[in-house]
């Protein structure tokens, strides 16, 4: 059924104005109907079964006696849903709507950019902040995975809440009974913020906004290493290397490159590329390749430390 119902969510055999028009449609239309109807269902249950009462340490839950408790419970602090509780919800839905129409009247949408430059191509997408972490799971996750992630993480969590009342409907309700279960939520909230960092920082994309290497990183006076220092730069070479804490990290660290690479191996790789990287061969000249190799011959790093005397055993390999 898989042409089928990608015929049916494009509209036609390829994307085109039909497949917006669909879209549309789904966002305004199917999903705050699937909402509604999901918000009904739990209002159902609501009225049917009650709300939960407030967990008592020491109280345990058991199905066969919970409704007769549930029902004294009721009678004895009970009160009327209409108009006691409700109201509560009217201030709160109200002030939620007026925040949201203050902030649209006193801050506004974001502006509108310029037109799209279509000659700049470093460019960094990402969401808006709150999408972060998810936006990271996505970028770390093996090749092939996302598509398989994206589907099944939200319909098993979904599943997982939904079955949550049906298994574990019994026992201790009260937090401090429960260390594994504030252990699991503590574990998933420090998880999504550990995300959410490494998403801000994103060092999977090139880091298009790094600086020109300082003079005091090039540690050399010959023309042909302050040429390679200057190309690392201009041929955007920093943007996904570090030399010494400078530069993007999408890319292998170069700060030892000369200990790892002899002089052919930096060349071949240079002009060839591989994985991510492009191939310079038709952008490079022999004296731009000759200059950059001159300076990465001097990432000689051990221990911190820079040591020139080791360049002549390097470039003799």
């Amino acid at each position: 059924m898989g042409k089928y119902l990608a015929r049916f969510l494009l509209g036609g055999k390829t994307l085109g104005g039909a497949t917006l028009s669909r879209f549309l449609a789904f966002h305004v239309f199917f999903l705050p109907a699937a909402i509604f109807t999901v918000v009904g269902l739990h209002f159902l249950l609501v009225f049917h079964d009650g709300i939960s009462a407030p967990p008592v340490p020491g109280v345990r839950v058991d199905p066969k006696t919970y409704r007769a408790q549930y029902e004294k419970l009721l009678t004895d602090h009970g009160v009327p849903f209409w108009p006691d509780a409700a109201w509560r919800d009217v201030v709160v839905a109200f002030a939620v709507v007026l925040t949201i129409v203050g902030l649209a009247y006193f801050v506004g949408p974001l502006a509108l950019n310029n037109p799209p430059n279509p000659s700049v191509l470093a460019n960094d997408p990402r969401p808006d902040w709150y999408m972060l972490w998810y936006f990271a799971v996505l970028a770390l996750l093996p090749r092939g995975l996302e598509s398989a992630f994206m589907i099944l993480a939200p319909l098993s969590a979904f599943v997982f809440l939904l079955l949550v009342p049906v298994l574990w409907n019994k026992g201790e309700r009260h937090p401090a009974r429960r260390p594994w279960a504030v252990a699991v939520v503590i574990m998933v909230v420090v998880t999504i913020l550990a995300f959410w960092i490494e998403g801000s920082i994103s060092p999977w994309s090139p880091d298009f906004n790094a600086p020109a290497l300082p003079a005091s990183l090039v540690r050399s006076h010959d023309p042909s290493v302050i040429s390679g220092a200057q190309l690392f730069h201009d041929k955007g070479c920093e943007f996904c290397h570090t030399i010494e804490g400078h530069g993007g990290s999408r890319g292998p660290n170069l700060s030892s490159v000369a200990r790892r690479l002899s002089v052919i191996e930096i060349k071949i790789r240079i002009l060839n590329g591989g994985g991510n990287m492009p191939s310079f061969a038709g952008i490079l000249t022999s004296a731009n390749v000759d200059d950059l190799v001159a300076f990465l011959e001097t990432r000689l790093r051990v221990d911190g430390s820079w040591q020139a005397e080791n360049a002549p055993v390097l470039r003799e390999r």
